[in-house]
């Protein structure tokens, strides 16, 4: 029942070719890079990771913004003391209210002023009986302080340490978002491209294979007829089998390319929906770049390498501050401070506060370090290590960019000689497959002939269409490396949203 149910199944295909065609979805290269553009998994992770840091760099921009606190109390007491050889409960009312404002600055300095207001009351149950309750007394105090560091976190190198930093980390994910949609944009041109050719693949070996059946037919009559020995008419046979071999095989590779292509424009690949390429490879007109301009550029330009350099430049950052939690603390406090108090009433104290009559003022060190610098200097010698590490790495990426453009050039340009060489191979096995197909029928020809013939043009056939596959493929590696696929496709990157758009066409990245 199942290979009936499969023979059903092929014989409304081949009945109904149009429905067939429906369930695929025709695509031109331009088309397929939006759609990957919009879908594209790998590619929105690393523009989120931009955004977040874009607001990770925002919260820095405001990490010296004043802070307001505030506060209120009430305390219930009583408490038992000696008195002669007695002892007394004594009690006490306090109610607290207080309100200040901090600022602290890139230099290290903090400035605070705070105003708190009191008002208390307090009386042992013996001199409530005899004298009564002593208040309620109103207290007014105001501060203001102001703390300078001079060893540890003095200075903006400490200071804005984290906003330069963050700015970095905005650049490093800016590029590596960049370097993504680069590396998407790379994959699914070379995609497309690669199913281009697998299904001009299974066009060239289904046209071999629909010349092989009318050959076979027409060895078949020929046999018939008594004017070919069958044992002749086998290799008609043999090279149809072998087609349709062909056949099946190039229709599997074209559901493997679907595959590839569907998962890298982040859409499924379920039945009735796959992709077909609809343009037609371009071979590169221009001229091929010189080898000192084409590795120019890419240094220049790589994401890779400005990603390489901004992280270099974090690390710096990092060297910059390494081991300052460490040092030894020496911070320089002063405050002053005015009060006022009214006994059983509230303007007297306000009085005495207004009239700076009750002033205090202190100046003042601290200090405090490590009994031994180890931890300081292990984490000085470490950052000293991490830039050693991101410099080399940098050097690794030069040489690495330098011999991939050399590569791509040698590559590119064999592969332009190798499609002008089969242009005329194909010219040439299709003239000899002709000429062997009209001596065959004036009968000076053996079908063995004819076969090879047929097959040697099927194979220049592919041949041609490889080497314009891989002629566009070299040219786009290159485009990469130079870092113009952004550039190319830019009419993709404005369907974007306008945040993640800033992020794809921000040309530089660099704030180091």
């Amino acid at each position: 029942m199942n290979s009936r149910a499969f023979s059903v199944a092929a014989l409304l295909c081949l009945c109904a070719p149009s429905l067939c065609l429906a369930q695929e979805r025709p695509l031109s290269e331009r088309d397929a890079v939006a759609v990957a553009v919009m879908n594209n998994p790998t590619l929105h992770v690393a523009l989120l990771r931009a955004q977040q840091s874009r607001y990770s760099l925002n919260a820095e921009h405001a990490l010296y913004t004043p802070v307001f606190d505030a506060n209120a109390g009430y305390t219930h007491s009583r408490t038992p003391s000696l008195f002669g050889s007695t002892t007394r409960i004594s009690g006490s009312e306090v109610v607290d209210l207080g309100a200040g404002i901090t600022k602290p600055f890139a230099y290290g300095t903090v400035v605070s002023a705070s105003l708190s207001g009191q008002r208390w009351s307090r009386a042992s149950l013996e001199q409530e009986a005899v004298l009564g309750a002593s208040g309620p007394g109103y207290a007014l105090v105001g501060r203001l302080t102001a703390t300078q560091p001079l060893l540890r976190g003095a200075g903006t190198e400490v200071g804005l340490a984290s906003y330069r930093q963050a700015k970095l980390s905005l650049s490093v994910n800016q590029l590596a978002a960049q370097a993504a949609a680069s590396e998407v944009l790379s994959q699914v041109v070379s995609a497309y491209w690669e199913l281009w050719y697998s299904a001009e693949a299974v066009h060239i070996n289904e046209a071999s294979r629909e010349l092989a059946r009318v050959q076979q037919s027409q060895a078949r009559q020929q046999v018939e007829s008594g004017a070919l020995a069958p044992a002749s008419a086998l290799p008609y046979a043999t090279q149809l089998a072998v087609l349709e071999e062909a056949v099946l095989a190039a229709h599997s590779d074209v559901r493997q390319k679907e595959l590839v292509l569907s998962r890298l424009l982040g859409q499924g690949s379920a039945i009735g929906a796959s992709p077909r390429a609809t343009d037609g490879p371009e071979v590169p007109v221009s001229d091929e770049p010189a080898e000192a301009s084409a590795v120019h550029d890419a240094l220049q330009n790589s994401y890779a390498q400005k990603q390489l350099q901004t992280q270099l430049a974090i690390v710096k950052e990092q060297l910059k501050v390494a081991g300052d939690p460490l040092r030894p603390r020496l911070d320089l406090d002063a405050y002053v401070q005015a009060q006022g108090l009214g006994n059983q009433r509230v303007p007297p104290a306000f009085q005495q506060f207004g009239q700076m009559d009750a002033v205090s003022a202190h100046v003042g060190l601290t200090f405090e370090m490590p009994l031994t610098d180890t931890r300081r200097s292990s984490q000085i010698q470490a950052a000293q290590f991490a830039a050693h590490v991101a410099e080399k790495q940098l050097e690794e990426n030069e040489l690495t960019l330098r011999s991939s453009v050399v590569s791509v050039l040698v590559a590119r340009r064999a592969a332009r000689d190798k499609l002008e060489l089969a242009s005329q191979t194909e010219k040439i096995a299709r003239q000899q497959a002709e000429a062997e197909r009209a001596r065959f029928l004036a009968g000076s020809s053996i079908a063995i002939t004819v076969q090879q013939a047929e097959d040697s043009y099927r194979q220049a056939q592919l041949r041609v269409q490889r080497a314009r596959v891989d002629l566009v493929l070299a040219d786009l590696d290159l485009a990469e490396l130079r870092g113009q696929l952004l550039t190319r496709y830019a009419d993709a990157v404005k369907r974007l949203p306008a945040e993640q758009r800033v992020t794809l066409s921000n040309p530089g990245s660099n704030n180091f």
